[in-house]
């Protein structure tokens, strides 16, 4: 008897875990390869960055070249797309920042852009 309850419990234990496990989204621990990035449309692209920080972004990309839209309100950088044939503009909403010289890494990904020439 003994032995029955305490399979029961433990089985009762493995589903409430399985369960805990499975119940909310996955949360995406690595920042998308610039080149996937490239072949996705610009609301794929913020979907797949949506979450990361620009420090992320940083770390994964490297540096970008600056660029900052005063009429957006809207830190930007942009990536060099060989694949795409442009550039792939990463915008952050700074509008909260206290202190933009200090922590413009923070700042979450707002959109993204996928700009081509030609």
């Amino acid at each position: 008897m003994k032995h029955g309850i305490c399979l029961f419990i433990l089985s009762l234990l493995v589903v409430a875990a399985l369960t805990a496990c499975g119940s909310g989204e996955a949360e995406q621990t690595e920042v998308p390869p610039l080149t996937e990035v490239e072949a996705m449309t610009d609301d794929a692209a913020a979907e797949a960055l949506s979450g990361f920080r620009r420090q992320d972004i940083l770390d994964a990309w490297g540096q970008p070249q600056d660029v900052f839209d005063a009429l957006s309100n809207r830190y930007v950088d942009l990536y060099d797309a060989p694949t795409l044939g442009g550039w792939v503009a990463v915008q952050y909403d700074i509008s909260g920042l206290a202190a933009p010289d200090t922590e413009l890494n923070t700042l979450p990904v707002a959109s993204v852009e996928l700009q081509t020439i030609g």
